[in-house]
């Protein structure tokens, strides 16, 4: 018994420390594959002239409950396919010349090591050569927990958890800013609901990025506007490479009417480029066709036609049947021809007045029970007067509903990744804001450029200025300045409006100008270390 025991003791304890091992190893390998990294900011965009120098920070959070070991390194992209996707490009050490953008961005060649829970942040260093060729130039600073591995004839990053931060380089020079909508169609010509989806296809034809904004908008056959799409907007995740082409896919759906059946057109409008807008448009069209439901409709519709008519043919019997004319004698029809005008079209109804009258005062029954009895003998009468006032309403109703413009919808944005859906009433919020905002503020929208030493100042200002109530035009950085003082830039037509704007960052100075392009903004922010440094 005593060595059964020992036995089987054993057996328990053998089992016991396996269940113990694969716990630990699990939990190990758990830990190890829920390694999660993130980094700010994920996309850099700048202006910048040959021979001139950039620099910044990113900051890489490790979100984990443990210690992690990262490495950089910069590499080259460019579009994969057209739903935005990228191609990193490592950079071939065996070439002598430097034309990429990879080449010219330097990340130090160490390891960082994040504590848990902790954020660092990795110095990068743009360098332009100064024959860097104008138009843009893209890479990307990937951050791994594996080390890259260097081979003769490519460097390719390896690591089990990588993050990337892409860089959107603008070289000034001889900048074309070009492109046109390639492809605007619906994935299906004739839909049953109304629900479409849109596919557009935007060209860039130029040889710098752009980022084209704007809508489309859609309209039934009566030129009713039933949805409205917004495209590339409050987004900095649009941009379309220089020479590339990418894909924009939405869904429509709109509110149910059967007074919209038919024929719809979809209209894109879009805005790009920076030195002057340009604007590229198309449209498609597509049906609505519910056959189940139109089908019904018809049916409806031959029903009614065919039950007025008929009613009407009683109608006309009964005008010359009191006429004394027989319809149905060839002479009496010739006869009625001769003497039309001594057939009254209302004496139908005036003899049925004169029967209700004629049977109020000779019955001495109830008058309901008379008027019963009277509908019930001129119950065709009745039918086609019932039948009549239901085509009029319908007809109305189909006209109101034809001019309503205030049908409900709802938008989705398919994107890389993830989907973005909005309706009708988040749209005309945002809308109804912006409006808001102006009137509040009567101020047109502001640029802000930030010329100091501190990298995000402008953006920051822009917050807190959008708090204030105020409108932002566009937020840029000119790498090219170092200024002290912020200095507010404005057309003389606003000029207590600059004054206001002063007032705020702390008296900055103001300096009126009045420039000949109309689409520059009138109130232009300089931003200086004076204001980036508080």
């Amino acid at each position: 018994m005593i060595l059964i025991c020992l036995k089987n003791s054993k057996k328990i304890f053998y089992v016991a420390l396996i269940v113990v091992l694969s716990f630990a190893i699990s939990r190990g390998v758990s830990a190890q594959g829920s390694v999660s990294l993130s980094v700010s900011p994920t996309i850099f965009q700048m202006t910048a002239n040959p021979e001139q120098e950039w620099r910044s920070t990113m900051r890489v959070v490790n979100t984990n409950p443990f210690e992690l070991t990262i490495y950089s390194e910069v590499v080259n992209f460019r579009p994969l396919g057209e739903d935005g996707s990228s191609q990193f490009i490592p950079v071939n050490t065996s070439d002598d010349v430097q034309d990429t953008l990879a080449e010219w961005v330097s990340v130090p060649d160490t390891a960082f090591v994040i504590p848990p829970e902790q954020t660092i942040e990795i110095p990068v260093v743009i360098k332009l050569p100064a024959d860097a060729p104008p138009g843009g130039h893209y890479a990307a600073v990937l951050v791994g927990t594996r080390p890259p591995e260097n081979k003769s004839d490519a460097t390719r990053v390896e690591t089990s958890q990588v993050v990337s931060s892409l860089i959107f380089l603008r070289v000034s020079g001889d900048i074309n800013e070009s492109g046109n909508i390639r492809t605007f169609r619906t994935t299906e010509p004739v839909i049953e609901s109304p629900s479409a989806t849109f596919e557009l296809r935007f060209e860039n034809t130029g040889n710098v990025h752009l980022r084209p904004e704007g809508e489309i908008r859609i309209f039934n056959m009566w030129g009713q506007e039933r949805g409205v799409i917004p495209i590339n907007q409050k987004t900095l995740f649009g941009n379309i490479l220089s020479e590339s082409i990418r894909s924009f896919n939405f869904t429509w759906t709109g509110e149910w009417s059967p007074a919209d059946i038919g024929r719809y057109t979809a209209v894109a409008t879009l805005a790009y480029g920076e030195n002057g807008r340009q604007f590229s448009s198309a449209d498609t069209a597509f049906w609505l066709i519910p056959w189940k439901i139109l089908f019904g409709i018809i049916l409806v519709i031959l029903v009614i036609i065919t039950l007025i008519s008929w009613l009407i043919k009683l109608y006309v019997r009964k005008m010359f049947s009191l006429a004394g004319l027989n319809n149905e004698n060839p002479l009496q029809q010739r006869l009625a021809v001769d003497r039309r005008r001594e057939v009254s079209v209302v004496a139908p109804i005036e003899a049925g007045i004169l029967d209700l009258r004629s049977r109020f005062g000779a019955y001495k029954q109830s008058k309901v029970s008379i008027l019963l009895n009277y509908i019930s003998e001129y119950r065709l009468f009745f039918v086609g007067l019932g039948v009549f006032l239901t085509t009029l309403y319908l007809i109305f109703w189909f006209i109101g509903s034809v001019s309503d413009n205030n049908r409900a919808f709802e938008v989705t944005i398919e994107g890389k990744g993830q989907n973005v859906t909005v309706d009708s009433e988040s749209l005309q919020y945002s809308e109804n804001q912006v409006q808001q905002e102006t009137e509040k503020r009567n101020v047109p929208p502001i640029r802000i450029v930030n010329t100091s030493d501190t990298n995000g100042a402008a953006a920051n200002l822009a917050l807190i200025l959008e708090e204030l109530g105020y409108v932002i035009h566009s937020v840029s950085a000119d790498l090219n300045s170092s200024e002290e003082q912020t200095v507010i830039v404005y057309n003389p037509s606003v000029a207590d409006e600059s004054l206001e704007i002063s007032t705020i960052l702390d008296n900055a100075l103001l300096s009126s100008f009045v420039s000949d392009d109309e689409t520059e903004p009138l109130i232009t922010i300089y931003l200086g270390n004076d204001i980036a440094d508080n």
